[in-house]
């Protein structure tokens, strides 16, 4: 039987540009992964999630993450909107300034609610991005491509 691809979607909030940061780079090391990457910026309807066996959530944390921690407003209307995440493998990841604070608390509470499975997290520091950026994807390509 050949090998097919297994599709996966990163949704994340653009918001100060600190997601977009990192996805470029993840997108290329979850391909280097034999994984098949769309990408979509959280804004307006989602795409139909069928498709893929995957989804990477990502959303930038304000601030000191003291008072609001949480992901941001689109992330979580995306994640409480979205009926499709039911039984979804999901990743999610945030970029920081200064901490990540309780948003994998909080992100990881919302996907619960949907019945997604959260299969790994990972913070990006916006200083430096680069800094252990194969993690998430390789957490993908064990916990995704095994369960």
């Amino acid at each position: 039987m050949p090998f097919k691809p297994l599709r996966l979607l990163i949704a994340y909030d653009a918001a100060g540009h600190r997601c977009s940061a990192v996805v470029p780079r993840m997108k290329q090391l979850l391909e280097e992964r034999a994984f098949e990457v769309d990408v979509w910026e959280i804004d307006g309807e989602a795409p139909d999630l069928d498709d893929y066996q995957g989804v990477v959530i990502g959303s930038p944390v304000r601030g000191l993450a003291l008072r609001d921690g949480g992901p941001t407003a689109k992330v979580a209307a995306f994640i409480q909107s979205t009926e499709a995440l039911e039984e979804k493998k999901v990743a999610i990841f945030c970029v920081f300034d200064v901490r990540p604070g309780t948003i994998f608390d909080r992100m990881k509470n919302l996907l619960n609610e949907r019945g997604a499975d959260v299969v790994t997290e990972y913070p990006y520091w916006r200083v430096q991005p680069a800094d252990g950026e194969d993690l998430l994807p390789a957490e993908c390509m064990v916990r995704i491509r095994t369960r």
